[in-house]
């Protein structure tokens, strides 16, 4: 189940300092219900740093947990805020004000503040969580609404939600404030937030490279290029450039969506994109498509958003090349290149791709000969998936592992160009990493189906029996499907149907001619 996300709550800004009159002392020192309503004077003045991640680390239970420890009068950690001129910018807290912002304003990711955030484009996962924890929300600690109601009608309500909807007139939140400037208090952000929800080492390079082009670029495909328009200083029409990419990119990425257990062979690159784990591998993969080197902090920003343009453009070409129906496409299906047995998408193998493309695009003629190997390939890497998993297993996810990978897919491409025979491949790979094994070793003691289990017995039942190209006989994924003439056209051939078929967009466009 995916996190409830409650980032559109709390608008950003840039972290300036801009004069203010007024003196800490003289600030509010504590936050009520009342403020938080949409339009009152403390709510509108509300900023997130623009370099804040994603609010969107809470479950709907956690979230029910929290709203209900606040309407019992429960001690709650104070919210540290830090002043510049009419903003106040949250250091530490955005999950417990954009929790309590949600249940008063009832936006749980789907309502009028989240559509405006996100230009009424909000997918359908975000959707249902907001709609079960509302649910949720509605059938534990009751609806904001319940609670107003109950004072201006209380007469006619329940005693105990009238008494708890009183009490919530003395209930608030303690506020503490960073005094200094904007370097202070960016320090003092990094340094809290390396605590209780700890920051990966990704997401820190994330927010420090947020004006850099790689950074921006990752946002924007995050997002779909919606939420916080983190290129909003660019000329218009690069930031609609900028737009158009992300969300053409997001979609190479995350369609089709495939919930739960696997009954369909058409699964996207990656099947859950609300997660720190995904964010990270975008990250990892716009630095990858773009050659962009390991130490970052002598990149200049990007001041223009061309270089953003340029990096949005290069993790096209690539993603349309692996999986797309660009003519380009070689057309990988992802559940034989990408997932692991169960259905599970492995995120170093997509990266692993990024080197091996590189390799066989070194010329017409090796991705040609790519197109020869492709069915044994496939045939390979079907049988032998526990190879990939054990490698991501050993080194881990991401960066950690994706070399290896791409040493693996290379080594196998190229012993089958050579003829060599399936033992002779396999002996290579167990010679370079002897913690495999040739065999797929399976312990499982349960009498019952797990949800991975029903989707290895799917994809072990279906995969054989999918759609091939006509050309090189590798399977065909739903978004990289092409129609060939059987008899060219130039020849004489119709467009009857007994003289098509299926092909790779690649195939058709190129191979096999």
């Amino acid at each position: 189940m995916p996190n409830v996300n409650l980032d559109a709550l709390i608008s950003r800004e840039d972290f300036e300092v801009i004069e203010s009159n007024s003196r800490a002392s003289s600030f509010n020192q504590n936050v009520s219900v009342k403020d938080l309503e949409r339009g009152e004077f403390f709510y509108a003045g509300l900023r997130k740093p623009d370099f804040q991640r994603e609010t969107s680390d809470w479950t709907d239970d956690q979230l029910c947990e929290f709203i209900q420890s606040f309407i019992d009068g429960d001690l709650i950690p104070a919210v540290i805020l830090w002043n510049s001129g009419p903003y106040n910018f949250v250091i530490d807290g955005a999950h417990r004000l954009g929790a309590l912002i949600s249940w008063i304003n009832d936006d749980y990711g789907d309502g009028a503040l989240s559509q405006k955030f996100f230009n009424n484009d909000i997918d359908e996962e975000q959707k249902d969580i907001a709609n079960k924890t509302r649910e949720k929300i509605n059938n534990s600690v009751k609806s904001y609404s319940e609670y107003k109601n109950a004072i201006s009608d209380s007469s006619n309500c329940d005693r105990e939600i009238l008494e708890k909807a009183l009490s919530l007139g003395r209930t608030s939140i303690q506020l503490q404030w960073v005094t200094g400037g904007a370097e202070k208090a960016e320090l003092s952000f990094f340094k809290i937030n390396q605590k209780a929800s700890k920051i990966n080492d990704t997401e820190i390079e994330l927010l420090k490279s947020r004006r850099k082009a790689f950074a921006i670029t990752s946002r924007a495909i995050i997002r779909a290029g919606t939420g916080h328009q983190y290129w909003s200083k660019f000329d218009s029409i690069i930031m609609k450039d900028i737009e158009r990419l992300a969300k053409e990119i997001h979609s190479l990425i995350f369609l089709p969506k495939t919930p739960g257990t696997i009954r369909t062979l058409d699964l996207p690159l990656i099947k859950k994109h609300n997660s720190p784990q995904t964010n990270s591998f975008i990250f990892d993969l716009v630095k990858k498509c773009n050659d962009v080197p390991t130490n970052t902090n002598k990149i200049s920003d990007d001041e223009d958003g061309i270089l953003t343009v340029q990096y949005l453009k290069k993790v096209r070409k690539f993603l349309n090349r692996i999986n797309s129906s660009h003519p380009s496409s070689l057309g990988l299906h992802p559940l034989v290149y990408f997932y692991n047995k169960r259905g599970n998408h492995i995120y170093s193998a997509i990266l692993a791709w990024v080197d091996v493309i590189k390799n066989v695009e070194k010329s017409a003629q090796t991705l040609n000969s790519f197109t020869v190997i492709r069915y044994d390939l496939e045939k390979f890497l079907i049988k032998y998936k526990h190879f990939i998993s054990g490698v991501n297993a050993k080194y881990g996810s991401g960066t950690k592992s994706y070399k290896h990978i791409s040493k693996i897919y290379i080594l196998v491409i190229s012993q089958l160009q050579k003829q060599e025979l399936e033992k002779t491949i396999v002996d290579s790979i167990l010679n370079e990493y002897g913690f495999l094994s040739e065999l797929d070793e399976i312990n499982i003691t349960s009498t019952r189906f797990s949800m991975d289990v029903k989707s290895q017995i799917y994809i072990q039942e279906t995969l054989p029996k999918s759609s091939t190209c006509s050309h090189c006989r590798g399977l065909i994924h739903q978004n990289s499907i092409s129609f060939d003439h059987i008899i060219r056209k130039q020849d004489g051939g119709t467009g009857n149907p007994n003289n098509g078929a299926l092909m790779h967009p690649y195939c058709n466009t190129s191979a096999k001619n």
